[in-house]
Formats: structure tokens, sequence, C-alpha cells
């Protein structure tokens, strides 16, 4: 048989995976029976030598190809005619060409899987495995999907969750299902059988927590200077430095320029991520900020970080000190220029 598996949601892509290496003969003898190939490397003559191999004292043996049709990725394709495209597809795939006329002769013994993640439809490698294969795919869950999962993924762990913390989850993880998995793991042997609530995601998860600093510097970035203050204050009492929450309001201040730098060059939306180094809900986060703030008003809060981190450094004030100022300064700057619109 062979398969083709493939998608952004590797948690759920792996466990189909390792449903079908079970049928690699006895769990003493898989790894004998079980390949796996690197698809960034591996050449044509080496990956077909290995599907033509006999399985070893059981009736099947299991060849993984990873990262082969990524390999093959035509991002560049898409505007040119469609003969002219498979004219391009075929000298790209080279020796990989001749897959189309191999793939129907891979033995019974042998059980071919192709995994992969993204892969877009006019992958020039897809139209020569598609036809022969049971193709699984694996798309991240929706916004809207997002809940049921979470709530499905703590069902299949045994435990019971509410739906604030779910909510939680959502928001500062997002459609990251390992992540997901690792943290209501997490949680799940915390909370000992009973329902894990929000205060339990508030507590031992990092995302959690990592929203709380994200809406304090939200409060800075936006000047209510009221509701930094008070977010602020929970912060340090929790242990974090003042310079801490400084570091923070800096990095933000920095991924805005960038993000609107990105904006500005058209990068698109499913690329901004990586150029920023940011996924989940610091991502989210991120390039719903930047729309509300002007280059103008990113560049005068740089400034007054500068001013603060100088004022600490020569000793014109402490730290927390140095912080408040910044808060009073931004939301002052920030009602001015809003005043200065109307």
């Amino acid at each position: 048989m062979i398969y083709l598996l493939y998608g952004e949601d590797g948690l759920s892509l792996e466990e189909a995976l390792a449903s079908l290496k079970a049928n690699a003969g006895p769990e003493e003898l898989q790894d004998i029976n079980i390949s796996t190939l690197d698809g960034a490397a591996v050449g044509f003559d080496e990956f077909a030598a290995t599907c033509s191999t006999v399985p070893f004292l059981a009736d099947k043996r299991v060849v993984i190809v990873r990262g082969l049709l990524s390999r093959f990725e035509t991002r560049g394709f898409g505007a040119t005619r469609s003969q002219a495209r498979t004219q391009q597809s075929e000298s790209v795939l080279g020796a990989w060409d001749g897959m189309k006329e191999y793939l129907p002769t891979v033995p019974d013994t042998t059980d071919l899987i192709f995994v992969d993640g993204r892969v877009s439809a006019r992958n020039p490698l897809m139209g020569h495995i598609k036809p022969h294969a049971t193709v699984q795919t694996f798309p991240m869950p929706s916004v809207r999907d997002l809940p049921g999962w979470i709530r499905g993924l703590a069902e299949k762990l045994g435990v019971s969750i509410e739906p604030r913390a779910i909510a939680t989850l959502a928001e500062t993880i997002g459609a990251d299902t390992r992540v997901l998995d690792s943290e209501l793991r997490k949680l799940a042997l915390y909370s000992s059988g009973e329902t894990i609530t929000q205060g339990h995601v508030n507590e031992l998860v990092s995302y959690a927590r990592e929203a709380s600093i994200f809406a304090a510097v939200d409060a800075v970035l936006e000047g209510r200077a009221g509701a930094a203050l008070r977010m602020i204050q929970q912060i340090t009492s929790a242990g974090h430095p003042a310079t801490y929450v400084i570091t923070m309001i800096a990095r933000q201040s920095r991924l805005l320029l960038l993000a609107k730098d990105l904006r500005a060059q058209r990068v698109p939306h499913q690329e901004m991520g990586s150029r920023l180094s940011l996924s989940g809900y610091p991502l989210t986060k991120t390039l719903e900020q930047e729309g509300r703030f002007t280059t103008e008003r990113l560049k005068l809060i740089h400034r007054k970080l500068l001013e603060a981190d100088i004022a600490i450094k020569t000793g014109a004030a402490d730290e927390q000190m140095a912080l408040d100022m910044l808060i009073v300064e931004l939301s002052a700057s920030y009602v001015a220029s809003t005043q200065s619109l109307s």
C-alpha cells in the first residue's frame, strides 16, 4: 500500500503514522522492517532500492519518506501557463519524474508512506503520487473548531476541562497542536483527575503567563496608564523585575516596527510568522497591534525606552521609577496625539 500523509497538524499526522507503522511485523522486528528516508537528501535509486527490500521474518515492511514533496515546492511557478508549468515541473523533478512509472511496481510487501508538512496543490510531485496513494490531510484546526479539538484531546487524556480554561488555551496557544498536547498532558498530571480550571492554566502554562505581560504591554503602548500600572504591579509582585517589563515593551515595539515594514513590503500573512520568529498567540497579537500604531508613534516609544534605559544606567532613576515615568510619558503623548487628530 502507498500512503500520502501531509498537513500542518503534526500531532494528528504522527498519530496516524504510528498506526501504520504497526504493520511492520512483531514489535521486536520493527527496527529492521522500518526504514525512514530523508526526502531532502535521498536519491531516486536509493529510494527505489529501499522500497524493493524484502521484509525480514514478517509479511510487511514500512518505508517512510519525510519531506520529499517539500523538496519540490514550486512557489515561483503559479503565474505561468498550464503547458509551461508542466514542462517546468518535469525539469525540476529530474530523476524523480520516474515516480509515476515506479509506484505501480512497489512490492505488495512494502507499505510506502510519504510524510510531509504543508504542500501546495501545484506541487509537481503531488500529481505523480496522488493517483496511487491513500491520501490523508491534516490541516490545523480552524479558530471555530479549536475549542472542540481541545475538549476532544482532554477527553482522550481522560480529564475534564472547564470552558474558560479551553478559551484561555485557544487564545494564548492557538492551533499549535503539539504545544496544546504537551500543555494538556502537563495540566492533566497536575490536576490529578480533577477538572482542569482556568486557574490551573494561568499557573502552569507559560503562554497564558505571556498573555498577561502582553496585556500589560498593550496598555502601556496604548497610553492606558491606570490599567498599565495595575497590571505591572501584579507582574512585579509575582517576582518579575521592572527591567523585565521594560525589556518586553522594547521587544514588542521592535516587533511592531518590523511587522509594519513587512506589511509595507506586502509580505504574505503566512510568511510573517517565520520572518518575525513568532507563532500562536504572540504572532496574532503582534499582527493585530501593528495596524493600530503609526510608525511615528512607534518611533516615539522607542525614544522613550532609550531615555528610560539611560536613566537607569546613569543612576538618574531606579528601575521602578524609570518604568513608572515611561508609562506616564507614553500615556501623555498618546492622549496628546489623539487630541491633535480630533
